[in-house]
């Protein structure tokens, strides 16, 4: 862990830092000395964050990216954004398709701006692994594939993507574009929209899950490895990174749902499984993370089976209840 203390002076833009990936992303970086402002509209509230208030180097400010006056006074001082806010997954964005696209795409272009003006060091914006749709799944696809987006979430974050490989060519903004995979595990605000996390909880409560598409690829990755990348990615020289696609993730961390679901009955022990070869989410993709794991010389801290336990543990626990999943599942 790098506490180093030249992170003293650098004052980290967190937006949608009050989020599943946010609230844990919040927490690291102040850990490595980094000063943290988090921008958040509090869609899902503010508990996640409440933990950290009292920390003499963390910030708070209510707003939203999609409003100019709210991103011009959250950026004041700021030397790094890392953008995470978002209206996340495909079923939210197919609820209101119009407020997604102000909130993902032009959302992402006015807090770029205001970044730019302010000349930041890092921008680094939260992307997925979701953009490449189907795939063939004998070959993992590298950054420059072919793109098959198969939901208004995954076309928002490409065309966010080409907005800012444009921005960079300017030569004075410097923005990365993280493709991360599909994350699990404990977080300030757990989400129950994620498979591991579904699985798992439905296996605890109901002894029972249905899987569609077992054979469907995704690559996997826990809440706190994808903080760590942004830690290691704040690390390293700007200049070398600007305009870069990144795949974020592990090449062993590629698994299909039925392996999935074979770590959470070794976890967990025996439950049903009902197997439905239906192809009700057509995404499938295994992502080749060569790219990454090259640059950032890490390993991941966490597997799918640790994922698993941790969750088991919450619930058994009762650190996160029955409320927690009907408030954070899929909608």
């Amino acid at each position: 862990m790098n506490r180093s203390k030249e992170n003293d002076d650098r004052l980290v833009l967190v937006t949608g830092g009050a989020g599943y990936k946010g609230s844990t992303l919040c927490r690291e970086l102040l850990f490595r000395g980094y000063r943290v402002r988090v921008l958040d509209c509090l869609m899902y509230g503010g508990r996640p964050l409440s933990g950290l208030f009292n920390h003499d180097k963390f910030e708070f400010v209510r707003g939203d990216v999609t409003v100019r006056q709210d991103v011009e006074a959250a950026m004041d001082g700021v030397t790094d954004v890392i953008h995470l806010a978002a209206i996340v997954g495909d079923k939210p964005c197919e609820c209101d398709p119009q407020r997604s696209i102000e909130i993902n795409y032009y959302g992402t272009q006015i807090l770029a701006e205001a970044a730019r003006k302010k000349k930041v060091g890092h921008f680094l914006f939260a992307s997925s692994c979701s953009n490449y749709g189907i795939t063939d799944s004998a070959t993992p696809i590298k950054e420059d594939g072919e793109l098959n987006p198969v939901s208004l979430y995954a076309e928002t974050k490409i065309d966010c993507e080409r907005y800012l490989e444009n921005a960079a060519k300017t030569g004075d903004f410097f923005p990365v574009m993280l493709r991360f995979s599909t994350a699990f595990g404990v977080s300030g605000r757990t989400r129950f929209d994620l498979i591991v996390n579904s699985f798992t909880y439905e296996a605890l409560r109901d002894k029972r899950i249905i899987v569609y598409a077992e054979e469907g690829w995704r690559p996997f990755l826990h809440v706190l490895d994808i903080a760590r990348i942004y830690c290691r990615m704040l690390e390293l020289p700007k200049e070398g990174l600007a305009g870069q696609i990144y795949n974020a993730g592990w090449n062993e961390q590629n698994y299909t749902k039925r392996q999935i679901v074979q770590f959470i009955l070794d976890v967990l022990g025996e439950f049903e499984v009902d197997r439905i070869n239906t192809v009700e989410d057509k995404r499938s993709y295994r992502v080749d993370f060569f790219k990454i794991e090259k640059l950032l010389g890490i390993t991941p801290l966490k597997t799918v089976k640790d994922g698993v336990a941790e969750i088991a543990a919450a619930i058994r626990t009762g650190l996160l209840t029955e409320q927690d999943f009907e408030n954070n599942k899929l909608k």
